[in-house]
């Protein structure tokens, strides 16, 4: 539809420039016209005053007829009492007067072949108010008028002619073909955009799977050292703290630390094993995973920054819940990432007033798993933006934890949404299909 409106445009445009020089053209061309029957007229009536004075009573008038067969009569004396110049007779005739005589002239006998072949719709010759010669159609409504007094002292006549453009002979053949040029312009200009366009976007596909690639590597190397770095950082924390208290002969409250030193140890193992899955492209195996089991390990992996804390675990999981089949060690990962950021972003919370809820259930063919924290919530930029990957609101955090999440979420069917709840902190809802899945 654009582009035959460019079309249509184009071609009026330049169809409209090309009648608009042609009727130029048309009009220069009869103004020339104009200016030669002016010419020749004037020097038609300017013979009679040499005429006039030549006469006299010794004159043949046969032999004047002969010669000049627009003099109808002539006299060598004045008029008594003296007449004008001019003064019209018959139609189409007039007496020429002077003090050497009069000569009545036929003026369309004098201009016949003056005016047999003129080109203009209409033509006329007046005295004053008196038409001498009228040719052609009443020339009101004609498109072009040309209007000029004759300089003769004696004979001031009025030639005035009008006419229309000769339509029949516009370039009408240049216009068409002017019209299959837009066209084919048209044509050949959008097939190269389209060849450029394909061109482009090969070039953009190519460069988008380079940089697919070298995203996915970073992606992952970054995604390992987020994940990797939690567990080893309660590691050394606990293997600090238990190396503390055997120093001081408190060994067996050391056991607890070094048991939990070895199942973030299993953890890193199990991160590392899922890396090597990824990257060779092996499908993980899907088993039903007990989300209050996975929960409980969630919680005591982050035991030690709960306490650090002083945040609350408020479990309302049901003992029965339906079993979702997916990675168990990728809904670790979610749950532990949710459970992390709930912590953090209660730092600085009065003792007894951060606190963590879980709350899960079924909803049609879904399972419906919300956690909730005590904490200030999102802010409207954090809503937005919680899960692009490199946006974060900790110092020294990548901004690729919830990015991970929302990623390992969608892997199963899932969806996760960000919201701030009625005591406003932050509330964070998974939604994950159940259909084909079996119940506990």
């Amino acid at each position: 539809m654009v582009k035959g409106l460019i079309w249509l445009l184009l071609t009026l445009l330049s169809g409209g420039g090309i009648v608009v020089y042609s009727l130029h053209q048309q009009y220069e061309d009869q103004s020339a016209e104009f200016r030669i029957l002016y010419r020749d007229i004037t020097v038609k009536l300017s013979q009679n005053d040499v005429i006039l004075s030549l006469l006299s009573n010794s004159s043949d008038p046969a032999e004047v007829q002969q010669k000049f067969p627009y003099i109808l009569r002539w006299q060598t004396q004045p008029h008594q009492p003296p007449k004008p110049d001019l003064n019209p007779d018959r139609p189409g005739t007039y007496w020429l007067n002077s003090p050497q005589g009069s000569l009545l002239i036929d003026l369309p006998t004098l201009l016949a072949d003056v005016i047999r072949n003129q080109p203009f719709h209409h033509l006329s010759l007046r005295w004053q108010d008196k038409h001498l010669i009228t040719r052609g159609e009443k020339g009101t409504d004609d498109w072009w008028r040309w209007d000029k007094l004759i300089h003769s002292p004696s004979q001031p006549l009025h030639l005035a002619v009008t006419n229309n453009p000769d339509w029949r002979h516009m370039p009408w053949l240049l216009m068409i073909l002017l019209g299959f040029t837009w066209a084919a312009v048209i044509y050949f200009y959008t097939q190269y955009q389209a060849t450029m366009r394909q061109r482009n976007i090969a070039d953009l596909r190519a460069h988008f799977s380079e940089i697919s690639r070298l995203n996915a590597m970073g992606e992952i190397a970054a995604g390992m050292v987020h994940e990797l770095n939690q567990p080893l950082t309660a590691i050394l924390s606990y293997s600090q703290t238990a190396q503390r208290l055997i120093g001081q002969d408190k060994a067996d409250k050391a056991l607890p630390l070094l048991d939990a030193s070895v199942v973030q140890t299993k953890r890193i193992s199990a991160l590392l094993t899922s890396l090597k899955e990824k990257i060779n492209s092996d499908e993980q195996a899907l088993q039903p995973v007990d989300l209050n089991e996975i929960w409980a390990r969630v919680v005591t992996l982050l035991e030690y920054e709960l306490a650090k804390g002083r945040v609350s675990i408020i479990n309302r999981l049901p003992e029965k819940l339906p079993k979702l089949r997916a990675s168990p060690l990728a809904v670790e990962q979610i749950l532990h990432n949710l459970l992390s950021n709930a912590i953090y972003a209660q730092q600085g919370t009065p003792d007894g007033k951060a606190w963590v809820a879980i709350d899960a259930g079924q909803q049609s063919e879904n399972l419906v798993i919300s956690i909730t924290d005590g904490g200030p919530g999102l802010s409207e930029q954090g809503l937005l933006q919680v899960f692009m990957p490199f946006f974060t609101t900790r110092a020294e955090g990548l901004g690729l934890g919830m990015a991970l999440t929302e990623t390992l979420v969608q892997r199963y069917g899932g969806s996760i949404a960000a919201a701030n709840s009625a005591t406003g902190g932050a509330c964070f809802t998974l939604t994950f299909p159940l259909l084909g899945q079996e119940t506990a």
